[in-house]
């Protein structure tokens, strides 16, 4: 699978493509077109974003982190927070670890 010819991006909402899950983790992407916003929301378990492609602006605790292509960003858990894409087009990864054994 190659995430760059598979991810369709949509001008109403932010795209998600699954690239695996399992019991332990789930790993996806996530394409954001510029100005576009992943609303705010929280994470309940660990997870690690990988930038792609582009740049954004991750939004937590009244701060603005613009993240560029190559960098990595352990996402706080309960923290709430907001992505803003700056590109034209911008792609991350998220790993969530996933607990087997709630």
């Amino acid at each position: 699978m190659n995430i760059f010819e598979k991810l369709t991006f949509n001008e109403d909402r932010p795209s998600v493509l699954s690239i695996k899950k399992t019991e332990n983790t789930n790993l996806f992407s996530v394409g954001l077109l510029e100005k576009q916003v992943l609303a705010k929301h929280i994470t309940t378990v660990p997870a690690t974003l990988v930038m792609m492609r582009g740049k954004i602006d991750f939004n937590i605790n009244n701060e603005s982190i613009v993240l560029r292509m190559g960098d990595i960003f352990e996402i706080p858990v309960n923290v709430e927070h907001e992505v803003v894409g700056r590109d034209i087009e911008n792609i991350f990864l998220i790993m969530k670890e996933l607990d087997a054994n709630p």
